[in-house]
């Protein structure tokens, strides 16, 4: 688990000096990017524009999310891209407070139908090592409403088409400076995160007391900074090691064998 953590916190770093150089490049039309037959793995957090027309009939919630310590999910929607022939990309339109993410509610937010909007691009997140499963989609069965993750190959098993094998999240101020600290930042769920738990436990419920807003807000699934990682490499570390000594002490420890009885005559009943 030391290692493991360690290298989490390698991979961290990297994806830290990624961000500053790859946000520094300008915004692209998210059609060029797709005439190009791109590597995709290469093209996240890129910052993109897109135009088209949300499928709201088939959008559906990322579950234990929250925003300044309010509970809540967030929506994602497939967007029919303009100029293109059945050509789909998710997109996580953003925050919506607890009480408010039932299907009822949520259809005063299914607004406006057609947008232009500037995105970031992200990459599917399958369920990693000692994650909680999302259910299991397609194959007749019932439409998952919630998960935990963009999981895109999961999630689309369940819709009628097919879509970019990333997704987007949108942005309000593609232009502000602070772009990379809001992504990669300490927050009160940096510790649930960083061992692949979706959501603090120590978010607010205000759920339909809170304000009304143009929901959903746009808003990034942040991800712990390095130093975490870094923290939890010396704590399973120390873990490790006490168990060893621990381990030492009761094998030094070993009852001694009992003395042989010699020159003694026995009962029966002995």
């Amino acid at each position: 688990m030391s290692i493991w953590q360690w290298g989490r916190h390698l991979q961290k770093q990297e994806l830290i000096a990624t961000l500053n150089n790859t946000l520094q490049l300008p915004p692209v039309p998210l059609t060029d990017i797709i005439a190009q037959n791109p590597d995709w793995g290469s093209l996240t957090w890129r910052r993109v524009t897109v135009s088209g027309t949300f499928d709201f009939a088939h959008e559906f919630l990322l579950r234990n999310r929250s925003l300044n310590k309010r509970a809540g999910t967030h929506v994602v929607t497939p967007l029919k891209i303009d100029g293109l022939d059945n050509s789909y990309v998710l997109v996580d339109r953003g925050f919506v407070p607890l009480g408010r993410e039932g299907l009822d509610n949520r259809k005063q937010y299914q607004r406006p139908a057609h947008v232009q909007m500037f995105g970031l691009i992200k990459e599917s997140m399958p369920a990693k090592l000692f994650a909680p499963n999302d259910p299991e989609t397609g194959g007749g069965r019932p439409w998952v409403d919630q998960f935990l993750r963009v999981d895109i190959t999961k999630v689309s098993r369940q819709l009628p088409y097919s879509v970019l094998p990333i997704y987007l999240e949108t942005m309000q101020n593609p232009d502000d400076p602070l772009l990379a600290s809001q992504i990669v930042r300490n927050s009160s769920g940096g510790r649930h995160d960083v061992l692949n738990v979706t959501g603090p436990s120590t978010v607010e419920n205000f759920g339909m007391d809170s304000p009304d807003a143009e929901y959903p807000l746009a808003a990034y699934d942040t991800t712990p900074p390095p130093d975490i990682h870094l923290g939890y490499v010396y704590e399973w570390a120390f873990m490790a090691l006490l168990t060893i000594g621990i381990g030492l002490v009761i094998q030094m420890r070993r009852p001694k064998a009992a003395p042989a009885l010699e020159g003694r005559e026995h009962s029966p009943l002995e």
